[in-house]
Order: structure tokens, then sequence, then C-alpha cells
């Protein structure tokens, strides 16, 4: 594991002891459920971002917002905050693209 990473994932443990009072047991199980669905959620984004409507575009966003919260990782979420509100309002100046790689570069460090 890289440092980024093991840094992350202490992060992530941090956070779920503290906001969610989980034992280490009970994160052990978990962290791997969280990552794969943060993985998928990034997908969704990256397809929604693609091909989809305005619509499922917040959504994506929205949803891989609120998965980055549940972890702790609110620097990410603000990314994706400022995706998501992109989406609501675009923004032609916006290279929404870029961000959005720049945050799949962030997530990748975790998963």
């Amino acid at each position: 594991m890289t440092h980024q990473r093991l840094e992350y994932h202490r992060l992530i443990r941090t956070h779920l002891r503290s906001a969610y009072l989980l034992p280490e047991e009970k994160i052990d199980t978990l962290l791997p459920r969280f990552l794969e669905s943060l993985q998928a959620l990034l997908h969704n984004l990256e397809q929604a971002l693609e091909t989809g409507p305005q619509e499922n575009q917040t959504r994506s966003c929205h949803a891989l917002k609120g998965a980055l919260l549940n972890l702790g990782l609110r620097e990410l979420a603000a990314i994706a905050s400022t995706l998501e509100q992109n989406c609501r309002n675009p923004d032609p100046q916006f290279n929404s693209a870029r961000i959005t790689s720049e945050l799949k570069e962030e997530i990748q460090k975790i998963i």
C-alpha cells in the first residue's frame, strides 16, 4: 500500500470510529465495501458526465459527494460539490473534465 493510500485509510478509519462509533472489527468488515461503492460511484459519475442528461450528472455528483462525506473525506467531497453545482448551473468556462479527472486520480489513491 502506498503512503497516500495508508494516510487516506487512516483518515477514514478515524472518521468511522469517531463519527459512527464503529469498532475496528466492524471497520475492517465495512471498509472494503465502502471502497467498492466509492469506485462504482466514480464510474457512474464518469458515465453520466459523458452521456447522461444534466439531471443524471447532478445526481451522480451528489451521490459521490455523500459517499465521500460519509467517509470523512471533506476536501474531496468539496470537489464533488463543485462539480454538482456546475451540473445544476453549467458554466461554459468550467472544466468539468479536468476536475473529474483530478477527483478520479485522488480517489484512485484511496481504493
